[in-house]
């Protein structure tokens, strides 16, 4: 299959995507969200929801009660085929969400199957406290793997690409080379791979999960957690040694971990908003940031117009489209053109200059073209020229002496340079 990297994924909650929330309102969008550049639509999970020890009115889409209904609320399963062909035809793939460590406990599996689930004296339980709306499944049997893969047959036979698995982690990779095995290598394998602090907690209470290093290739893409934890301490603290953490440990992996392809994201139905929590220049450089690493860009609806509201995830709670930052989106587009245009990247790193938070990163094509970003990641205003010394470029120090000589330039937002590396001319826009 063709590598992820360089992919852009648009994660779709149906039920509060607009105020219909069903697939035929997210396929009447599909022009738009095709024009971001997005490559794959992903659909949280649509099934019907359990009403047993249910949060909220309308409950979480990831405590299901049948794996092979479709909540009535979002549509038939014509429309759900309809969506997925017309997904098709603006040359996207689609992926659904699938809840394979727990089922709400009102799942028929629980009386049908009653020995598929974990079981505490004696009874289905969960083991993560907090959720307390499911039951968790016992996947390390084998007849619980051969049910779950039959449910990934029937969703492959309606036309999806591939599956986003929830807390892929914590769920035995076993199965999950037994449902590679099954389906082939052309399925998508997304994988939510857990973050450090959460890794913490299950290595506190003796439960299973599976290091990040050993999903691949089992896996195609795992989520960015391995350091989202370090990025949500920056966001709650300022303390900037996190964000330091964040750019080391995506500098390691780009060098040493090559074979693992993230998914980018900063925010989804599990965090908050990136625009609730930042500046918008801020929101501006992190998303510059984020979107043009190595891996795949991730949006979650509306984040490409900064949208402030996260909807929330047990009730009926559609995204407010009429008031969209459309500077920022066509900002976004245009990052996200620039990746796919350098889609052979040779290097690409961070670095910290002296005691700035400055971040720089090249990418390089086929034809010899580069693009070299300048981003400030700090809450500090930085001239250019307090990056003469530390910035160990020729390149660049070329251009920004060139720039300085012209009055003072302050690094507030984004320098994107362009290199031909035959006639040596250059370029610099400040976004």
């Amino acid at each position: 299959m063709e590598s992820l990297d360089g992919k852009v994924i648009y994660q779709v909650f149906v039920r509060n995507y607009q105020k219909e929330g069903n697939f035929k309102s997210v396929k009447k969008d599909l022009d738009r969200i095709k024009s971001l550049g997005v490559d794959i639509l992903y659909l949280m999970p649509i099934n019907e929801i359990g009403k047993a020890s249910r949060k909220g009115t309308y409950g979480s889409p990831y405590a299901i009660k049948d794996y092979y209904a479709i909540s009535k609320d979002l549509g038939t399963k014509k429309d759900l085929v309809e969506l997925i062909k017309a997904t098709h035809e603006k040359g996207m793939k689609i992926i659904l969400d699938m809840v394979f460590n727990h089922t709400s406990p009102d799942n028929d599996l629980t009386t049908k199957h009653p020995d598929f689930y974990y079981l505490k004296e004696g009874v289905p339980s969960h083991r993560i406290a907090d959720w307390s709306d499911v039951i968790d499944l016992n996947v390390e049997k084998i007849e619980t793997q051969e049910y779950l893969i039959d449910v990934l047959r029937y969703y492959v036979s309606l036309g999806f690409d591939g599956f986003r698995f929830d807390v892929a982690s914590i769920i035995p990779l076993e199965f999950f080379a037994r449902a590679r095995l099954a389906l082939g290598n052309d399925i998508i394998f997304f994988a939510e791979s857990v973050s450090k602090d959460f890794k913490v907690y299950l290595k506190k209470m003796h439960y299973y999960y599976e290091e990040d290093e050993y999903l691949p290739p089992t896996f195609d893409i795992l989520y960015n957690y391995n350091y989202l934890d370090d990025f949500k301490h920056y966001l709650e603290t300022r303390d900037e040694e996190y964000l330091r953490s964040v750019m080391r440990i995506i500098n390691k992996e780009n060098v040493i971990n090559q074979e693992v392809i993230r998914s980018n994201g900063l925010e989804n139905h599990d965090l908050d908003r990136l625009a609730s929590k930042l500046s918008r220049k801020e929101l501006i450089n992190f998303t510059t940031m984020f979107i043009s690493i190595r891996g795949s860009a991730f949006i979650y609806a509306g984040g490409e117009y900064g949208f402030k509201h996260r909807p929330d995830l047990f009730e009926k709670d559609p995204i407010d489209w009429t008031i969209k930052d459309e500077e920022l989106c066509e900002y976004i587009k245009e990052l996200i053109e620039l990746k796919k245009e350098f889609g052979e990247i040779e290097t690409q790193y961070i670095e910290e200059i002296g005691q700035l938070l400055v971040y720089k990163i090249t990418l390089r094509n086929k034809e010899g073209l580069e693009r070299k970003f300048i981003v400030n990641l700090s809450d500090r205003t930085i001239l250019l020229e307090q990056l003469m010394e530390d910035l160990y470029d020729d390149d660049l120090l070329t251009i920004i002496d060139g720039m300085i000589k012209n009055g003072d330039i302050v690094l507030d937002h984004p320098l994107i340079f362009t290199f031909s590396l035959e006639d040596k001319t250059k370029e610099a826009v400040q976004s």
